[in-house]
């Protein structure tokens, strides 16, 4: 009885079956997105901006590290605020 060679077989990463399915992080058309995660200091305090407010896509959910309260604020006022932020480090 002759056994076989044995040979080194290389598969793409689509062709093997996991008992899971891997997430894919989901791509949101929300405009104001890219805000969360971007944090200012006021004062002592650090503001977070930690999501987007799920009634209104407009408004920012935001977090203040002192004391952990949160509220939520327009968007724009936010960008207005990062921006007025930056120029202060710039100069």
């Amino acid at each position: 009885m002759e056994v076989p060679a044995i040979q080194e077989v290389f598969m793409q990463l689509e062709q093997i079956a996991f008992p899971f399915r891997a997430r894919k992080p989901k791509r949101s058309n929300n405009p104001s997105a890219d805000l969360i995660g971007q944090s200012y200091k006021d004062g002592h305090a650090t503001i977070t901006v930690i999501s987007v407010c799920l009634n209104d896509d407009k408004r920012v959910m935001v977090e203040r590290d002192l004391d952990g309260r949160s509220w939520s604020m327009p968007a724009w006022l936010m960008r207005l605020i990062f921006l007025e932020t930056k120029g202060k480090q710039a100069a």
